[in-house]
């Protein structure tokens, strides 16, 4: 996902930063744009943004004039000083509303409640309406030397992003490629399906017993030989015990 940053504080911006990619390495981080001149000019001329995370106050003036040029559907996380402004705020899609110095548990909840609800906006028709989890693809196209190939998502052991592709690892011990980034292939998958960390995705009915290992993180193993090492962030190890409990 593209997360953009209005921040003139380098040292929040770091520190903003760090939480992030310690949530999602995979996210890429915009900015920081220090003015609301400079916000408002790319968000005008880009309409691929997730997520905004910004300061309500920057040097020059407040960000609100840059946020009009938003995607009515981006949600918005306002870290800032100024508690008056929480009422304006809202008037876009913002979810929080956090007041400096921000913790990494509070932004991080933060995050995990944009990115469901960037999610879910995918998942949209074209008229509005939502697409039903019977309508999510029982199938994928993978790519082989010879064409294409479908793959029953019931023989999915697990999906890998590897050297910036994506493959799909079948219970029979076979492996194809998808013209698609890790992302874009779960949004096409059901709920019994979770991207887990960066590189994997994979199905609960795959997942044998988790462990705690060191520095908060959770290591997922997974049934068959030679399964690889699965590590959850501490950052995202509450969302995939909730995950695993509603499968």
């Amino acid at each position: 996902m593209k997360i953009l940053i209005f921040e003139d504080d380098i040292f929040n911006y770091h520190q903003l930063r760090n939480i992030i990619e310690e949530y999602d390495a995979a996210c890429e981080v915009i900015g920081p744009f220090t003015t609301m001149e400079q916000g408002r000019d790319y968000l005008m001329q880009h309409r691929d943004v997730d997520i905004i995370i910004t300061d309500v106050m920057l040097s020059d003036t407040t960000t609100f004039a840059a946020l009009d040029h938003a995607p009515s559907y981006t949600p918005i996380i306002f870290i800032t000083s100024h508690e008056e402004y929480a009422l304006r705020a809202f008037s876009y899609l913002s979810l929080s509303y956090l007041i400096k110095p921000v913790s990494e548990e509070h932004l991080t909840q933060a995050l995990a409640r944009a990115m469901r609800l960037r999610k879910a906006a995918a998942m949209l028709t074209p008229t509005g309406g939502w697409i039903k989890e019977k309508e999510r693809t029982s199938r994928l196209i993978a790519k082989t030397l010879h064409g294409e190939r479908v793959i029953h998502v019931a023989m999915i052991r697990y999906i890998v992003s590897e050297q910036k592709n994506t493959y799909v690892k079948l219970l029979d011990g076979t492996s194809y490629r998808l013209d698609r980034t890790l992302e874009q292939t779960e949004m096409m998958l059901g709920s019994d399906f979770m991207r887990v960390n960066r590189k994997y995705i994979v199905p609960a009915e795959q997942i044998i017993a988790t462990k705690h290992i060191e520095n908060g993180k959770m290591l997922l193993l997974l049934k068959g030989d030679n399964a690889p090492h699965v590590v959850v962030s501490r950052t995202r190890k509450v969302d995939v015990c909730k995950w695993l409990n509603s499968n």
